[in-house]
């Protein structure tokens, strides 16, 4: 019988080979468990929690027999804002397979999985950002690149990356200051001045006004995953494993203009996310932000971005500088049945792609 939300996918009898079905968050725990620490080491008892037992993902397990498990893969559950409208869809997560099960074409199996749920109507869109090993997988079931994960980055003291070029004692030091003030002088924070209406904050928690910031935000981008409060706590507040804060930037009757999620790793500010009411608060928002990290000292400051050219000109002009990367956004959908030209969805500049929109750093 078949179960609507519950697909099996089984291309080959119990007798001849693996079955693959939905797992039970309960029950499969510890095979996924022991399966994490034989093939993914970043896999915890703490991202279990986080993932399937908040209800976030789910997952599909691969078995010969009812002992153990030889693989899995997990989907995410997002929602994204579709050129105007709201769907739901998700991410392909946690796709790992024994090594003695490797050229079976299990993987394919598990994949499929997961691409049945866009096949069969249930999600209007799947999109992930595999690994070099996973992405011929994604390939294979019918994935399309979208475009590269873009990675950017801007030096706040030079001295950390240009030791090797400079002299050494007090001339090295005197070169690098005069490094940083003509780096300083020549990004738009150095005449930035805080309006008087602005308020600003840092919190760890996301409130109420992050979701009236993203009704007002949403319309500006064309595909976007949904930055509600609810979402923001457990992406961010709740992830297991790394201290996430938001830098705040509001008006005098308390309203959220806009925000910048970040955290500190070996003297590097990782930006995670961003959003904001327009692109005046978008400068002031990165501006604080930037200034901040100055006063904190910081090395660096890095993040992930890709889509809205608007915000990539911003990136530019603050004095963030691409850098290469080997990740690709990839996507699985049926355009036909959503009525959206499939070229505009696979258009990069039409995103607004960060940290929050993926389950893991790298």
């Amino acid at each position: 019988m078949h179960v609507p939300g519950s697909p099996v996918i089984d291309e080959k009898s119990k007798a001849s080979g693996p079955t693959v079905g939905p797992f039970d968050v309960d029950a499969d725990r510890e095979a996924i468990l022991a399966l994490w620490r034989r093939n993914l080491p970043e896999g915890t008892a703490d991202r279990y929690a986080w993932l399937y037992d908040s209800g976030r993902a789910r997952s599909w397990i691969a078995r010969e027999d009812k002992s153990g498990a030889i693989g899995a893969v997990g989907l995410m559950s997002r929602r994204l804002r579709l050129f105007g409208e709201e769907y739901p869809a998700g991410g392909p997560i946690d796709l790992n397979v024994d090594r003695t099960h490797r050229l079976g074409g299990l993987a394919l199996r598990l994949q499929r999985s997961v691409t049945a749920e866009v096949d069969q109507g249930r999600l209007a869109l799947i999109y992930g950002v595999p690994n070099t090993q996973s992405e011929p997988v994604l390939r294979r079931v019918g994935y399309e690149i979208v475009g590269p994960v873009q990675r950017w980055a801007r030096p706040l003291r030079s001295h950390e990356y240009l030791h090797d070029r400079l002299p050494g004692g007090a001339l090295g030091k005197t070169a690098s200051a005069t490094v940083d003030a003509a780096l300083w002088l020549r990004s738009p924070e150095s005449r930035y001045r805080r309006r008087r209406e602005h308020r600003v904050e840092i919190t760890d928690c996301f409130d109420v006004r992050f979701d009236r910031l993203w009704r007002q935000a949403a319309p500006q981008f064309s595909v976007i995953g949904q930055r509600t409060a609810e979402y923001l706590n457990w992406r961010f507040r709740d992830a297991p494993g790394t201290a996430y804060r938001a830098l705040c930037v509001g008006d005098r009757n308390d309203s959220l203009l806009g925000y910048l999620v970040y955290t500190c790793r070996d003297g590097v500010a990782y930006v995670a996310d961003f959003l904001h009411a327009d692109d005046s608060v978008g400068d002031a928002v990165l501006a604080e932000f930037i200034n901040l990290m100055r006063v904190q000292k910081a090395k660096a400051i890095v993040t992930i971005f890709t889509g809205a050219p608007a915000a990539v000109k911003r990136l530019r002009r603050f004095g963030f500088r691409r850098r290469s990367s080997s990740w690709k956004i990839m996507v699985h959908t049926d355009a036909l049945r959503l009525g959206i030209p499939r070229y505009k969805l696979l258009d990069v500049g039409k995103w607004f792609f960060t940290r929050a929109d993926i389950d893991t750093e790298f």
